[in-house]
C-alpha cells in the first residue's frame, strides 16, 4: 500500500499556522462527531482531531475513543491511546518520522489529498493556567503529556507568534482521575500583547525523542483555562466599568457601558469560579457562597474578547 503524508507535526506546524479553524473545542469531551467519509468510521470530540482520520485510509487502530464507564466529570471522558501506524508517515517536530504515536489536539482535519490537520481555535485572553482531570497508564519507559500553547499571528512577518506555553507529563500509572495544572510562562517580549489563539496538544506518548510505546494510555476530562496574566497596556480596552458594592457581601453588581456578553470570575490563585451572562450589560454575582477574600472579575464580548478587568472584594 502506498504510504500517506498526514501532516501533525504539532510543534512544529504552530509557526504557520494563519487561522482558527474548525469548532469551538468541547473542553468537557461530551460531544463527539463523526468523521467525515472516507476518513474514517469514528468519532473524535467536538473541535478536535486525532489519528482517527487514518483509520478509514489504513489499517491504523483507532487512538482516541469515548469513556464512559467512569467519566471524570459528566458521562464521556477521551482517552488516548498509543497505536502502531499503518500505510502513513507521520513528520516529527524533532526531525524523522513517527511510527508509533497518540494524538488528540483541538483543530480539525481537512479533507485534501494528502489529508491533514489544522491546529487551533479563537481564544483572546492571557490565562494564567490550564487545568484538568486525568489519569494515566504509560507502558515501561514512556510518558503521556498535554501541551498548552497561546499564539497570535504577526502579519508583518507572516508567521505565527507563542506568547506563552506550558507543559505536563507523566510516566506514572494513576488509576483514578487527579486534578492537574498547567502553568503558562509568558514570553516577556510579547508582555503588551493579547493572543488569538489557544493550542492544545494531548498524546499518550513522548514524541520528543525514541520512546513511544504501543499500548499506552491516558485519559483525560475538564479542561479549562483560568486566571490572568496582566499586560501592561491593551489596545481598546474599555475602562467605564462599575462594580459595586466593593466589598460584597451578598452580591456585586458589574456595569459596563458597551456591549457585553459575560462575566469571568476566578480567585487571586487563578482558580475559575464561575462565568456570568450579562443581560443589558449588567450581571449580578451572588457571593453569599464565596470565602473571604480577592476575586478577579474579567468582562468578555460575545466572541469572549477582554473587554475589562479588575478585583473586588467579599467580606461577610
Amino acid at each position: 500500500m502506498k504510504k500517506l503524508l498526514l501532516s501533525i507535526s504539532s510543534i512544529a506546524f504552530l509557526s504557520s499556522l494563519n487561522a482558527q479553524v474548525g469548532t469551538a473545542p468541547d473542553m468537557g469531551f461530551e460531544a463527539w462527531h463523526a468523521i467525515a467519509p472516507p476518513f474514517a468510521n469514528a468519532e473524535d470530540p467536538n473541535g478536535w482531531a486525532s489519528l482517527n482520520a487514518l483509520n478509514g485510509l489504513t489499517a491504523t487502530p483507532l487512538s482516541v475513543s469515548k469513556e464512559t464507564g467512569s467519566p471524570a466529570v459528566g458521562t464521556t471522558s477521551a482517552k488516548v491511546t498509543t497505536v502502531r501506524i499503518q500505510g502513513a508517515t507521520i513528520p516529527s517536530p524533532y526531525g524523522g518520522t513517527l511510527d508509533t504515536a497518540g494524538i488528540l489536539a483541538i483543530g480539525s482535519v481537512a479533507i485534501a489529498s494528502p489529508p491533514k490537520i489544522n491546529y487551533g481555535f479563537t481564544y483572546s485572553t492571557r490565562s494564567a493556567m490550564l487545568t484538568f482531570k486525568s489519569k494515566s497508564s504509560p507502558m515501561p519507559g514512556d510518558s503521556c503529556f498535554v501541551l498548552a500553547y497561546l499564539t497570535k499571528w504577526n502579519t508583518a512577518l507572516s508567521k505565527r507568534d507563542t506568547i506563552a506555553s506550558g507543559k505536563y507529563a507523566t510516566g506514572d500509572l494513576t488509576n483514578s482521575y487527579t486534578t492537574n495544572t498547567i502553568t503558562m510562562s509568558y514570553k516577556p517580549a510579547f508582555a503588551t500583547v493579547l493572543p488569538d489563539t489557544q493550542q492544545v496538544f494531548i498524546s499518550s506518548s513522548v514524541y520528543s525523542h525514541n520512546g513511544a510505546k504501543e499500548g499506552s494510555m491516558f485519559w483525560i476530562d475538564d479542561l479549562a483555562w483560568s486566571g490572568w496574566v496582566s499586560t501592561n497596556d491593551i489596545d481598546g480596552i474599555v475602562s467605564n466599568v462599575s462594580v459595586y458594592p466593593n466589598p460584597s457581601s451578598n452580591f456585586v453588581s458589574i456595569d459596563c457601558s458597551v456591549e457585553a456578553g459575560a462575566v469571568e470570575v476566578t480567585d487571586i490563585a487563578g482558580r475559575k469560579i464561575g462565568s456570568y451572562s450579562m443581560l443589558n450589560n449588567k450581571a449580578s454575582v451572588q457571593t453569599s457562597g464565596f470565602a473571604n477574600g480577592m476575586y478577579i472579575y474579567q468582562v468578555l464580548d460575545k466572541d469572549n474578547k477582554v473587554l475589562n478587568r479588575g478585583k473586588f472584594e467579599v467580606a461577610h
